[in-house]
């Protein structure tokens, strides 16, 4: 791995191992599992060799086909309209001795023509330069190009090697750290987080089956995957949140569904809660409602969910809310929020502490609070 691709690669693990202690609430020693982690990167980036070859492929091609500006300038010619320039330059110093002109005045018309003349080749070589330089710097992030390839590579890393490995360290730690003090967990303790982590993993299972004949739609699809891999490549932990909005009946559900599939190797979970927003048959979903629905689909714990009998619905919205975001800290999950029209409303479902993915389907842009911890983008979806 080049030396430059190892501290990418570095900040990664030790952004993922900081998850890791934040989500275990500081009973994880993050300088040891660091170094453990540290130790494993080569391991861990051999699972990601196919990606990584392919990312540095395309930066030795780019490479190979850019141009500095003297190589360009040679290439181009440039010596030969100088070598013109001189000559002229010295015929215009002659003629004008012949002719009677003073010395320094014939030298400084000659020096005026090789300049005119060295000048307007300078110019035309940076015509054909500067257009070049800046079709190679937009053709890097284009699909295909080095900059995507590397936001695969560094997603393919997370995902088949950085995760792998944390999830093995944390079970090493439960089987073979020291005994807990504390009162141990009840049998239905257990049972419930069991039943948390089983809920989660067949979470995909109860995403509707996206339309079989989706065509047309693989570059919306290839943005939101880019905007994802952007943000695992950050060093920041945000959410990506995607408003798809158009009219009734361009398909914005449908994508919304097919890159909540398509992207399911990037997440744990996920869950699809129709918040009815511009419904004619039914009222607005109540926050309170999507936020259990979210909730129960995401392996929260049920006894976690009861309320005392005197709670305002306020007050349930605060608990729930609170606990929403609590549950899904450092945990990657996919949420769609279809046919949404409250901006307040989505910002209270968006999992602030972690690297989800939000999909926002409305009929129009919502505009989002712009103190929202989150990356957000906005996808116009027309009919096809």
């Amino acid at each position: 791995m080049r030396d430059s691709h190892r501290v990418e690669a570095e900040r990664l693990v030790a952004r993922a191992v900081e998850e890791e202690v934040r989500r275990s609430g500081g009973r994880i020693d993050g300088g040891v599992l660091l170094s453990r982690a540290r130790g494993a990167l080569d391991a861990m980036a051999e699972t990601a060799t196919e990606e990584y070859e392919a990312y540095t492929r395309a930066l030795d091609e780019a490479a190979a086909g850019q141009l500095t500006f003297g190589q360009r300038y040679a290439k181009e010619g440039g010596g030969t309209p100088l070598l013109v320039a001189g000559v002229a330059a010295t015929a215009a110093v002659v003629a004008d001795l012949v002719l009677g002109t003073g010395a320094g005045t014939a030298l400084g018309a000659g020096v005026t023509v090789g300049v005119v003349g060295a000048a307007a080749t300078v110019v035309k070589v940076a015509g054909s330069h500067l257009p070049a330089a800046h079709h190679q710097a937009g053709a890097a992030s284009q699909p295909g190009g080095p900059e995507q390839l590397r936001l695969s590579w560094l997603t393919a890393l997370e995902v088949r090697g950085i995760r792998p490995f944390l999830d093995q360290q944390r079970v090493r730690s439960a089987s073979t750290g020291p005994k807990k003090t504390g009162p141990r967990l009840k049998g239905a303790d257990k049972s419930a987080a069991a039943r948390g982590r089983n809920v989660l993993e067949q979470s995909f299972g109860q995403l509707p089956e996206p339309v079989a004949a989706f065509a047309g739609r693989r570059q919306e699809v290839g943005r939101i995957r880019h905007w994802v891999q952007s943000a695992r490549a950050s060093t920041e932990t945000r959410p990506t949140v995607v408003v798809l909005h158009g009219p009734s009946g361009s398909g914005r559900s449908t994508l919304a569904l097919h890159a909540a599939h398509d992207l399911r190797d990037h997440f744990r979970g996920a869950c699809v809660v129709d918040l009815r927003g511009d419904s004619p048959e039914e009222p607005p979903l109540p926050t309170r409602d999507a936020l259990l629905h979210l909730l129960n689909r995401l392996g929260a714990p049920r006894e976690q969910l009861l309320f005392r009998e005197r709670s305002s619905p306020d007050q349930q919205v605060k608990r729930l809310s609170e606990l929403y975001h609590q549950h899904l800290t450092g945990l990657p999950v996919t949420v769609v929020l279809d046919d949404a029209s409250d901006p307040e409303q989505v910002r209270t479902l968006v999992p602030e502490r972690s690297d989800s993915l939000v999909l926002v389907t409305s009929r129009v842009p919502l505009k989002l609070p712009a103190d929202l911890p989150a990356w957000v983008h906005h996808l116009p979806v027309e009919a096809l």
